[in-house]
């Protein structure tokens, strides 16, 4: 006898709305960033020298700060209706804005307007593909570890940012985004992304990301397209301190991935 077809339906995905961030949400916020990034190498080698706790400890200081700031939108994906009442926080984003009106507050009711928009000496919208950063260049003798590793991507995340947004250029970009790994796979990530690229598209201005190595596929989904990338092996920086379960690290690979607006 065949099997029933619906042993094998996945259970449907949680209804969600997506609402500013609240000061209230931070410990769950940053307990999502956390988990989320459980199983990250990068995230976890550097876990070895600062405690397993340190993502989740850095997410919630440096999140705190942005909840009130006019230039981002700090929002999060919440279960079922708010008009039932707050519902659980399930993820999160941050979308920043950059080139607007001094006056960045108030996307709903359109008071924040970029300066530069397509075809008012948008830089980047004809931005080819960035060079790679010049690699560090290690005393000889030196011994490769944390200080090394975190100094060298800060100055890959330099680089890029100074091609990614010249002056005079209006753009969004992300800064940060999780999805509780509970929920993952359920368009939670890709409604946060949209959220910021449809008013990208609205505003005519281009949108760019930093993804870690397993953010990739959400952004390629909303139309972002690598232009410069930094790869690592990270058992170059690990002083001979090995996984959990005896493996490498292996290779790391940090993409930098803009997006165009879509004609409207």
């Amino acid at each position: 006898m065949a099997a029933s077809p619906s042993n094998h339906l996945a259970p449907p995905p949680t209804p969600f709305t997506i609402t500013p961030a609240t000061a209230e949400d931070i410990d769950t916020i940053a307990q999502i960033s956390g988990d989320s990034f459980d199983h990250d190498t990068h995230t976890l080698l550097k876990a070895h020298w600062r405690g397993a706790n340190h993502h989740r400890d850095g997410s919630k200081a440096d999140l705190a700060t942005l909840v009130d700031n006019p230039k981002c939108d700090f929002l999060v994906s919440r279960t079922g209706n708010t008009t039932a009442g707050p519902g659980k926080v399930i993820g999160f984003v941050v979308w920043h804005k950059r080139g607007y009106t001094e006056d960045e507050d108030g996307d709903e009711d359109g008071s924040a307007v970029p300066l530069f928009a397509r075809g008012d000496g948008d830089v980047a919208s004809t931005l080819p593909e960035c060079p790679p950063p010049v690699p560090a260049q290690p005393e000889r003798g030196t011994q490769l570890g944390l200080t090394e590793l975190e100094a060298t991507t800060n100055a890959a995340m330099t680089h890029y940012i100074a091609h990614l947004m010249p002056a005079g250029t209006s753009c969004r970009f992300i800064s940060r985004m999780s999805v509780d790994p509970g929920y993952q796979g359920q368009g939670v990530g890709s409604a946060l992304v949209r959220w910021g690229t449809d008013r990208a598209d609205t505003d005519g201005v281009y949108c760019w990301v930093s993804s870690s190595m397993d953010g990739y596929h959400v952004y390629e989904k909303a139309g972002f397209v690598e232009v410069g990338r930094q790869e690592l092996v990270l058992d170059d920086y690990a002083q001979g301190v090995k996984r959990e379960m005896g493996e490498d690290w292996g290779l790391y690979v940090w993409k930098w991935m803009r997006r165009d607006p879509a004609a409207r």
